[in-house]
């Protein structure tokens, strides 16, 4: 991770014409990767740290001895090893201003094992908050850069510079004198956790470039996307995962087959519109109440999903966990749950289950689910989800087809013996989707 953000600093300083790092350059450009990351104009050092500090970065208050500026310039350095060169003279430890990832825990990493950079690498390091990017999720608030080689990243970064200055926004505060910052991201989707908050940015920026005719253009191909969440109050931890490029590609692509099946609907109070509606009517519905002051309980299993779409994997036993949750309190199942899953299934090529198969068992549960609808058969639901090894959840299904009079072709269950939880899965979404959705609707 180190590597892939001292990549985003170089790109920023050779975009701003800047060949040599010395101290007449880090006080004349100091402020402009605060610039860049904010999208405001920065007259002094206070306004940078408290700008900084409101991406939830740690930060010197006004009264601290530490300053941006002095540290960036040596101020206050001492003998030892560049982290990144290996080079021996003068270096600084590491700042949360500058290298914000570092896994610090004082009581744990002693301070003469922190990262230590030279003056070049410091200020490189420093200028990659320019393509930073911040999304606000409570406490554990995310960040996230992407990384690739240099042509092709500066070309994805464009792309998505020019969606992101749409949808972000550092609103300023003025009382008694003093400015406040604050952060702002306009999303179509909800977004309580990291993974959330990245897919809520990524089906933005995927109808971004729809709109503007660029998906065949900027490919995600060869860019991995660094993700970071905070785990406490002063940034002193932090979870990381990496989203690689072919896996970034067939999202955006995942993305774009399902934002294409939409249509105009009104959801409640709120406006749906087509490119939004099949995402947001099957994501909003994964949601199970449990606290009305927390939303964030409530969408534990939802950011548990998406974490694992991110990570190319379909995860249909927990999906249907959240659909048997929902249909017991009687709430509205997911919309658009074949659609994702064909899509997501066509695009990534499958997994545990390939598209046909997927098929025949959500078909075979549908047809099910339609036969047992106003009989009192629907206990026999619950007694499949609640089956604890394989020949039990067939004797069940058996059972279910005597009690139906009905004889269905149940070989692809046989044949996904060593899947069984996933296509048992499979077969209960379909026959809840038989059961309790509303007719006309996915």
């Amino acid at each position: 991770m180190l590597d892939a953000y001292l990549k985003n600093g170089e790109l920023f300083l050779k975009s701003m014409d800047v060949e040599e790092v010395s101290e007449e350059t880090i006080r004349r450009a100091y402020l402009w990767p605060v610039e860049a990351m904010s999208g405001l104009s920065v007259g002094s050092e206070e306004e940078a740290r408290a700008i900084i500090r409101a991406f939830k970065f740690e930060v010197p208050r006004q009264d601290s001895k530490v300053k941006i500026y002095d540290t960036l310039t040596f101020q206050k350095s001492t003998k030892g090893t560049c982290s990144i060169c290996g080079r021996t003279g003068k270096v600084v430890s590491n700042k949360a201003f500058i290298f914000p990832f570092e896994r610090k825990i004082d009581s744990v990493v002693n301070e003469r094992n922190r990262l230590t950079f030279c003056q070049e690498h410091a200020f490189t390091l420093y200028s990659a908050m320019a393509n930073l990017f911040t999304v606000p999720t409570g406490e554990k608030t995310l960040k996230f850069f992407f990384a690739g080689p240099g042509r092709d990243l500066r070309r994805f970064l464009r792309a998505f510079k020019s969606f992101w200055r749409e949808r972000f926004e550092v609103v300023v505060r003025e009382k008694s004198g003093r400015k406040s910052y604050s952060l702002r991201v306009n999303l179509t989707l909800s977004k309580n956790h990291p993974n959330e908050a990245f897919f809520a940015v990524l089906h933005e920026f995927v109808k971004s470039l729809h709109n503007r005719g660029l998906l065949e253009e900027v490919s995600g191909r060869t860019i991995r996307a660094y993700l970071a969440q905070r785990l406490d109050k002063k940034g002193q931890k932090y979870e990381q995962r990496v989203v690689e490029g072919t896996t970034l590609e067939r999202l955006i692509a995942f993305l774009d087959r399902v934002q294409g099946q939409g249509k105009e609907v009104q959801w409640g109070r709120r406006h749906v519109h087509p490119r939004d509606s099949a995402v947001f009517l099957f994501y909003e519905n994964l949601e199970i109440p449990r606290s009305q002051r927390d939303r964030s309980k409530n969408t534990l299993e939802r950011e548990e999903f998406i974490g694992k779409l991110l990570g190319g994997r379909f995860d249909f036993v927990l999906l249907n966990g959240i659909m048997m949750e929902r249909a017991k309190r009687k709430l509205q199942l997911p919309l658009y749950y074949y659609t994702w899953a064909v899509s997501y299934l066509e695009t990534f090529g499958g997994g545990n289950v390939d598209v046909e198969t997927f098929k025949q068992i959500n078909g075979l549960g549908y047809a099910l689910g339609k036969a047992m609808k106003g009989t009192n058969l629907e206990r026999y639901l619950w007694e499949l989800f609640r089956a604890r090894g394989f020949e039990e959840f067939v004797n069940k299904l058996v059972e279910l087809q005597a009690k139906l009079e009905t004889t269905l072709d149940i070989r692809p269950i046989y044949e996904n013996e060593r899947e069984w939880k996933v296509a048992k899965a499979i077969l209960l979404n379909g026959m809840l989707n038989a059961l309790y959705s509303k007719e006309g609707g996915e």
